[in-house]
């Protein structure tokens, strides 16, 4: 008499295939799964560019100028430009596009009479980080972070006297620089070089006013994305929000500047552009002040007429520079 047996169970073989094709599986899916989860990163980002944007055609339309990317930072030896008392504000232009970007609230306490960091050692006797400003400087702003860069939203402080660039109080890491062109935090202010071929929509004290962006709005990059910079890998290099400290919020693409015109040599130049690693760092270590961002292959642009970009991290570097000007009348067709 035969016995008949029913099997209820996977023997070891038929187990390890079925484990090896769910492992082909994921291992096929996890790459298109990544991809759509830095697609609507990306997609955020890009909105956050928007907003920015339009709040800066807001803010241009209501006062007839845009923005400095940063008022009263004492890089330069004029009282003029300096807070009360002798002190200075480092106010970014950030803090006062808050109205525009709906965050009304957090413009209406905040003190534009008191230094949101130290200054510099040029010029003047800096002074620290003022106080009252605390829980405005570490506000969580959404829309200068990007989704990509996980660092965004962090906050550091750091006491370092006032003999440096780098004190500062509950400063929250962002992801967007204003687009300086040539210049710098300690350049002289933006309307007294208004002359030089090399200037971007931004500067010191002031940013550009509409007529002066002769190249187009649709050829002139406003805002771009800042978030991997850490040149010698230090964590106080890069764009902030609210607080005025040194790489705040200038995105440049060159660093040698003679009387306003910069002067690069071709791997100085190189290493400004997208993305690009700065010469003797580490891989993917690039310069505080250079465009660069997490997303794969580039980084994301906001032009002055509120269009948002993706420009490749392997554009050639005269292309991105003459997208930078903003009346060095050049007009790139294609980006």
């Amino acid at each position: 008499m035969q016995c008949r047996s029913n099997r209820l169970a996977f023997t070891l073989v038929e187990l390890l295939v079925v484990i090896a094709i769910i492992g082909v599986l994921v291992g096929l899916l996890l790459p298109a799964v990544q991809a759509a989860r830095e697609a609507a990163r990306r997609m955020q980002c890009s909105n956050n560019l928007k907003q920015q944007a339009l709040a800066l055609h807001n803010y241009e339309n209501a006062l007839r100028s845009y923005p400095p990317a940063l008022h009263g930072s004492g890089r330069y030896n004029n009282p003029t430009y300096h807070a009360e008392n002798g002190g200075v504000k480092n106010t970014t232009g950030w803090a006062m596009l808050l109205p525009y970007l709906e965050s009304s609230a957090e413009y209406s306490k905040y003190n534009f009479s008191v230094a949101s960091s130290t200054s510099s050692p040029y010029g003047i006797t800096p002074v620290g980080t003022d106080l009252i400003n605390d829980g405005i400087y570490n506000a969580r702003l959404p829309y200068l972070e990007c989704p990509s860069h996980s660092e965004a939203g962090t906050t550091y402080s750091r006491d370092a006297g006032t003999t440096e660039f780098y004190s500062m109080r509950n400063a929250v890491r962002t992801s967007y620089f204003f687009s300086t062109g040539a210049f710098t935090d300690y350049d002289a202010p933006f309307d007294t070089k208004s002359d030089s071929v090399n200037q971007g929509m931004f500067g010191n004290e002031t940013g550009a006013k509409l007529r002066a962006v002769l190249d187009g709005l649709s050829n002139s990059i406003a805002i771009g994305e800042g978030a991997g910079g850490q040149w010698k890998t230090s964590t106080l290099f890069g764009p902030w929000g609210m607080t005025g400290a040194h790489t705040c919020c200038h995105g440049r693409i060159v660093s040698t500047i003679t009387n306003g015109v910069p002067t690069p040599t071709a791997a100085e130049a190189q290493s400004w552009s997208i993305n690009t690693t700065y010469p003797g760092q580490a891989p993917g270590k690039t310069y505080a002040w250079g465009f660069n961002s997490y997303h794969p292959g580039g980084a994301q642009f906001a032009f002055a007429d509120g269009s948002v970009h993706f420009l490749s991290e392997n554009m050639d570097y005269a292309t991105l520079a003459k997208l930078a000007y903003i009346h060095d009348g050049s007009v790139v067709s294609e980006y």
